[in-house]
């Protein structure tokens, strides 16, 4: 059974790089999950290497991977994994 999660970025979403304690370059962006039995998508920050994995704006669905650590189960996804979901013409809208 494959699971995803859908994501949107706006263009409110924002990204900033830097340079870490350890002198590690870094990206970190924004977008919104949207989540069964939640009313609104929930913002949230990822990681990214390089700038150029920061999702411009627009909808898209991303594979939700199940694992069980420390005997409870966990599910985690990576934005950097997931595609775009074509935009609708407007007379199907």
């Amino acid at each position: 059974m494959s699971m995803e999660v859908k994501l949107i970025v706006t263009p409110t979403c924002t990204h900033r790089s830097g340079i870490s304690g350890k002198g590690n370059p870094y990206t970190m962006a924004e977008c919104f999950v949207v989540l069964d039995g939640v009313d609104f998508p929930q913002m949230f920050s990822y990681y990214c290497a390089k700038e150029q994995e920061v999702l411009p704006p627009g909808e898209y669905v991303c594979p939700l991977k199940g694992t069980v650590k420390d005997g409870r189960v966990v599910f985690d996804f990576d934005p950097r994994q997931s595609r775009r979901v074509p935009n609708k013409p407007a007379s199907q809208a």
